[in-house]
């Protein structure tokens, strides 16, 4: 085997300051697996960076077909080895990426997702890069971690695992009776519906891309190709619910789980159209949908096949941050679609995001006086998200740094797991806003809980008081920093809820009016339209 090592790359400003010296650690990882029989050599680009002397990287590169090319990584020279990394593979496609050192152990999954490096030797190399060379199987070799790309399932696969769930033997009716126990005398029947449901999926993925989500990425970033979306058929689908129908008498609900179940508009017609058919009685649906999916004939159908619920991720109201998060939706359009289900009478739940890195106060006030504007009315529900998790997967985690951390001991261990909780907004006096409310907010929604003797917390039937709680904490703000009111909400024309006994327009909601609106009944225990 042809095996060369190559040392840690520093900045040539770094590499100036120091006493160069001979990389030992390749030196020795060379001459050990050149004694056993294997052409192995390393190479030092600190030493032709300073000295201009030898043959440059890309001489070493091609002066033969290396097997494998090995680069040792610091913490501090992680971005220049990751560069030399792609380098190296461009000049040598054909040879195999490997990496070790003390960052590539304790950092391996960076260098095994953000570079073309296959194979991460974990402690000393000897052992585990002579079996490498020697050929022996990987899961036989001690000391590394290894990635092979992912290869994302085929229609029929998709078809065939989905296929074989065994929907007869799952203990649905076990998960149900621990609810109905703790509703017990208060059960209601929109509850009842909520609690006996059984959760399909009938999609591959979501091609939407929103920044803060690691599901729409997950398939893709993890066969490093593009993957085309793929569906269960209407057939398939009709098929699932009467095997559930069948296996399970108490089922309510059908949950379609799917990010955007709605996107293919035809097929969610031709599936309400057999469910039509068959006639499943009371059975009820639910589904997740874009806003900008919905048509006026498919929801319709949707009607008409008892769908008593969409969960929309209307995510904010404000223009500037839609587009700040990737949401690709007009915001006129968020009210025209809600208008719609309210028209056909499918309840939508949406989840709204109150702070984003780049929010003003005047953003989150807008979504505060419109989301409240809607949820004031008993046929819509909100869950409230105080701020951006920077989930593993998503093109906000890749994009900040700022986070809210903290560390989670495993118990009966000596290690902790770091949580990122949520991306500090950028905007200072939003920033402080968004560090009160989140200190604060869950003892207001326990003492708001108690009070008004809510059974079953969730993110529903606490909506409005998230929502009241930071509308007074921003009113606090303006006052404290010397800031304006907030503007006018304005609602776009044709939108009116209830052909207008609404207003079109939301006026900002003053303290007065927030202190007057505390005494309604809108919050109330879970009526079952949560987000199960």
């Amino acid at each position: 085997m042809n095996l060369l090592f190559v040392s840690p790359c520093s900045e040539k400003e770094v590499a100036e300051l120091t006493f160069l010296s001979p990389p030992l650690g390749v030196v020795r990882l060379a001459g050990f697996l050149s004694a056993r029989g294997h052409n192995a050599e390393y190479y030092d680009p600190n030493l032709h960076m300073i000295t201009g002397d030898g043959p440059s990287f890309d001489d070493v590169l091609t002066k033969t077909e290396w097997d494998y090319i090995g680069f040792s990584v610091l913490e501090e020279t992680l971005e220049n080895d990751l560069m030399g990394m792609y380098h190296a593979k461009k000049l040598c496609p054909g040879s195999n990426i490997i990496a070790g050192g003390i960052e590539a152990q304790f950092n391996y999954q960076t260098i095994l997702d953000k570079s073309p490096c296959e194979l991460v030797v974990i402690g000393e190399g000897e052992i585990p890069l002579l079996k490498l060379a020697d050929g022996e199987p990987l899961q036989d070799i001690p000391g590394i971690v290894f990635k092979s790309n992912a290869r994302p399932l085929s229609q029929e696969l998709f078809n065939e695992a989905t296929s074989t769930i065994q929907w007869e033997a799952l203990p649905y009716e076990e998960y149900w009776n621990f609810y109905l126990q703790a509703y017990g005398d208060k059960l209601t029947p929109a509850v009842d519906n909520a609690i006996r449901t059984v959760r399909v999926f009938s999609r591959n993925r979501c091609p939407i891309g929103c920044k803060y989500c690691s599901s729409t990425n997950q398939l893709t970033w993890g066969s490093d190709t593009k993957v085309p979306v793929i569906s269960a058929d209407e057939d398939n689908l009709i098929t699932v619910v009467e095997r559930v129908v069948a296996s399970h008498p108490d089922v309510k609900t059908i949950y379609f789980t799917d990010d955007d179940f709605c996107i293919n508009k035809r097929s969610v017609i031709r599936f309400c159209e057999k469910v039509v058919e068959k006639d499943f009685g009371d059975l009820t649906f639910l589904s997740f949908a874009r806003i900008t999916d919905l048509s006026e004939e498919m929801v319709k159908w949707m009607s008409k096949a008892n769908f008593r619920q969409l969960n929309i991720g209307v995510e904010n109201f404000s223009q500037t941050v839609l587009e700040e998060v990737g949401k690709i939706c007009d915001a006129d359009r968020i009210h025209t679609g809600l208008a719609l289900l309210k028209k056909y009478g499918i309840e939508p739940y949406f989840n709204i995001i109150l702070i984003t890195p780049q929010t003003t106060i005047d953003d989150i006030e807008l979504t505060i006086d419109t989301t409240m504007y809607y949820v004031l009315d008993e046929f819509f529900h909100a869950g409230i998200i105080s701020a951006i998790v920077p989930l593993k997967g998503t093109e906000f985690a890749e994009m900040y740094s700022d986070y809210k951390t903290h560390l989670r001991p495993l118990e009966g261990t000596n290690y902790t797991i770091k949580k990122e909780e949520m991306i500090w907004a950028e905007d200072p006096i939003v920033r402080e806003l968004q560090k009160l409310y989140t200190e604060s907010v869950d003892e207001e929604v326990g003492r708001r809980v108690r009070e008004e003797g809510i059974v079953h917390k969730s993110g529903q039937n606490v909506a409005l008081i998230k929502l009241r709680y930071m509308k007074q904490l921003i009113l606090e703000m303006r006052e404290k920093h010397g800031l304006p009111p907030g503007v006018a909400v304005q609602r776009p024309e044709g939108t009116l809820i209830e052909q207008g006994v609404r207003l079109s327009k939301v006026e900002p909601v003053s303290p007065q009016s927030l202190a007057a609106s505390e005494g309604d009944n809108s919050i109330v225990p879970d009526r079952g339209f949560g987000h199960f």
